[in-house]
């Protein structure tokens, strides 16, 4: 048995590695109409970027991919069940369904994969108006600015892609380089490529 409170293929699947490509993959594109003409091709950077249907198909792409997790499982005669669990004893669980109704569940064995949470600043002045990398996702339009808040490779690649499909990008850190776990010529090439490309 299988619980899972949000939906079935954890951070990666959901709010990571996967909707992170396909964004990235956006963006390319967006470099790539940018930088045709040098190479050759007069194409015309004539419509802007429709990030509403660009969002419904990458949604659409991850709700697939849900879709064949929970049919694998199905296959492998795992049972699947959507909801909150808790731990009652050694052997004893107890889940809160969707509808708030509570079921008991014993096992032999129980292994607990609960993930993470992002630690939140204290609240400042205009904070309810930021998220993080998990709502990133949920953005349903594209802003015209925005603030990246971080010096690692989650904040310099979404400054990338905002940067590369037209958002006006500020990206705020504490030292002169980002990417600072990196090797130090990482950090000077792509701080000074961000610097030229106006982030």
């Amino acid at each position: 048995m299988v619980i899972e409170g949000k939906r079935l293929g954890g951070t990666c699947v959901n709010v990571g590695c996967v909707p992170k490509k396909v964004t990235f993959n956006a963006a390319a594109i967006a470099e790539t109409i940018h930088q045709s003409k040098s190479y050759g091709f007069n194409v015309q950077e004539t419509a802007p970027f429709d990030w509403s249907t660009f969002k419904k198909k990458r949604d659409a792409y991850i709700l697939r991919l849900n879709g064949i997790y929970e049919r694998n499982l199905a296959n492998d005669k795992v049972e699947y069940v959507h909801g909150w669990a808790k731990i009652l004893s050694k052997n004893q669980v107890e889940v809160t369904l969707d509808d708030g109704t509570k079921t008991v569940v014993n096992a032999k064995k129980i292994l607990i994969a609960v993930g993470g949470n992002p630690t939140v600043p204290p609240p400042i002045p205009g904070s309810e108006l930021g998220t993080n990398s998990d709502g990133f996702f949920d953005i349903e339009t594209l802003p015209k600015k925005v603030a990246l808040v971080g010096a690692g490779y989650i904040a310099v690649e979404f400054a990338g892609m905002f940067n590369a499909l037209g958002v006006e990008t500020h990206l705020f850190i504490r030292h002169n380089t980002f990417l600072r776990h990196f090797d130090p010529i990482i950090q000077e090439g792509v701080t000074k490529e961000y610097e030229r490309l106006g982030v």
